[in-house]
């Protein structure tokens, strides 16, 4: 049986006593605050947030050899084909993302970052992680190793979650 997604006092109270809820509330004060940071960036560059998450998107994936397609990315964004299509369409007139036909099926368009994005990535978000590093620094690897993997089961958790709330709306 699904949760209820409207809990009752009680239960959102047995939330909050929850170990690790503190830990949560934290997490979403740093993801504000980078956000907030992104915001003041992505203002300076003439960039949009969609903009933004799309670079990122596909820079990692360009990073990691992974593959993009336009449909992977707009599901990724939860935008509309529309909105996708006016995304690309301003990051390949900005230079910023480059659109290709696959080898394997002409068909599919792939899409590729342009070492234009990776600059404007490097000079964007250098500043954040200058201030960063320092701080992680301070922790063995094995800490680093431990945060890294929680954050990892974090991640998946709530892009689950909104895989979830995703497809309640479709009904």
């Amino acid at each position: 049986m699904p949760a209820d997604p409207h809990p009752d006092d009680a239960s959102r109270e047995s939330l909050r006593s929850s170990p690790g809820f503190e830990l949560l509330f934290l997490l979403q004060k740093f993801t504000t605050e980078a956000e907030r940071y992104s915001e003041v960036v992505r203002r300076r560059h003439g960039l949009a947030r969609n903009d933004i998450h799309a670079i990122n998107a596909v820079v990692e994936a360009d990073r990691t050899g992974a593959t993009t397609t336009p449909g992977e990315l707009r599901e990724l964004l939860v935008l509309s084909s529309a909105a996708m299509t006016s995304v690309l369409d301003r990051l390949e007139a900005s230079g910023h993302l480059k659109r290709q036909h696959s080898a394997e099926d002409r068909r599919q368009i792939l899409l590729a970052s342009t070492p234009s994005a990776r600059a404007t990535g490097r000079e964007m978000f250098d500043p954040m992680v200058e201030r960063l590093l320092p701080v992680l620094a301070d922790y063995t690897p094995e800490q680093l190793a431990l945060v890294a993997g929680m954050v990892q089961q974090l991640t998946t958790a709530i892009a689950s979650a909104r895989v979830g709330l995703t497809a309640q709306g479709r009904h």
